[in-house]
């Protein structure tokens, strides 16, 4: 993360425009996914093991587009309502559109990818499923206490938790990410329209 975070900044990028922004978060996600990925190879272990893998396919995308379409719907609403959303309205957000994507999709590859991947893989022959499941959601819930993009921090934590949980059922469920990546840039929508108001 360290280094992504230097390179991207030693090509001139501040993060202070939603391009900019999205472009560090995809420079986050390719340096991050390519150290998980290289380092799990590496290992002789197959990418199944940190749940990149078909899995039940249908069910997974299924599933994760329909959270995901009912994100985008809801998203200008829900940025108002919760993430400190400025003066949003269709027409103000149809350019950022490329870059809210851009964004979405690469903080959900890079974090399912390590809370759901890498970590709930590896605690599911320790405690099992559901305390695997439990353990991580209430890991990536309190790594999410401190943010700055919504003003009641605590109803963001009690709301977060337990769709943290879907996010670890869906992997188990389905045997792969794609329906945890889908909900999870889904639930992000929201939060990058706010904080992409406000620049």
């Amino acid at each position: 993360w360290v280094f992504g975070i230097h390179l991207i900044k030693q090509v001139g990028v501040r993060a202070d425009s939603p391009h900019e922004i999205a472009l560090v978060k995809l420079n986050e996600l390719v340096v991050v996914a390519a150290v998980i990925i290289a380092f799990t190879l590496a290992s002789s272990k197959k990418l199944g093991e940190i749940y990149l893998q078909k899995g039940r396919l249908k069910l997974g995308l299924i599933i994760g587009m329909a959270c995901f379409v009912a994100f985008v719907i809801g998203g200008i609403s829900m940025s108002s309502a919760w993430f400190q959303g400025r003066d949003l309205s269709l027409a103000k957000v149809i350019p950022w559109i490329p870059w809210v994507f851009i964004f979405v999709f690469a903080n959900s590859i890079l974090e399912e990818l390590m809370f759901r991947g890498l970590f709930l893989r590896k605690l599911e022959p320790l405690l099992g499923k559901l305390l695997a499941n439990l353990t991580i959601a209430l890991v990536f819930t309190l790594i999410h206490y401190g943010v700055s993009y919504t003003a009641d921090q605590f109803s963001f934590l009690l709301i977060l938790f337990p769709l943290a949980l879907v996010l670890g059922w869906l992997a188990q469920k389905t045997d792969a990410l794609w329906a945890s990546i889908l909900l999870h840039a889904g639930m992000d929508i929201p939060v990058v329209l706010g904080i992409f108001s406000t620049l």
